[in-house]
């Protein structure tokens, strides 16, 4: 799971479906959820309830704060080993917000990460890959253009 600001609010439900499965005795396999806001004493939305889940197993926090420089796409990519194995794995990625700047820094994020990961490829080789993981449905975008 990948956010930006109220991008973060549907993610809310899988966390607590998540959190309520765990309790239930269920085994999870594991799920990552960055989202980006400015500080974490100013806008660290729902950080309680989050931290708990957390704490529980339901989900691994990966906070991005933009007073510190650091965006999703930046947090993804210092990550990228975790990432690429759980891609390799199966893992869906979805992505919520801010469809101008977060999303297409997510989608260079994991190009990258790809070009890195794979010998000789190249831009075209990480755009088809990527293409391929949209059409399968593990690679999904809700966003919208801010105006």
């Amino acid at each position: 799971m990948i956010a930006a600001g109220t991008g973060l609010a549907p993610f809310r439900g899988a966390v607590v479906d998540r959190t309520a499965a765990l309790a239930e005795g269920a085994e999870l396999a594991p799920a990552l959820c960055y989202f980006g806001c400015d500080a974490p004493d100013a806008d660290f939305l729902h950080a309680g309830e989050l931290r708990a889940a957390e704490a529980a197993g339901a989900v691994s926090l990966r906070p991005a704060f933009s007073t510190a420089g650091t965006f999703v796409q930046h947090r993804v990519a210092v990550e990228a080993d975790e990432v690429w194995e759980l891609l390799g794995a199966g893992a869906r990625v979805y992505v919520c917000g801010d469809g101008s700047r977060m999303a297409p820094g997510v989608r260079d994020a994991f190009r990258t990460l790809y070009r890195d990961r794979t010998p000789d490829a190249d831009g075209p080789a990480a755009d088809a890959w990527l293409d391929g993981l949209i059409t399968e449905g593990r690679y999904i975008e809700d966003v919208y253009a801010a105006g």
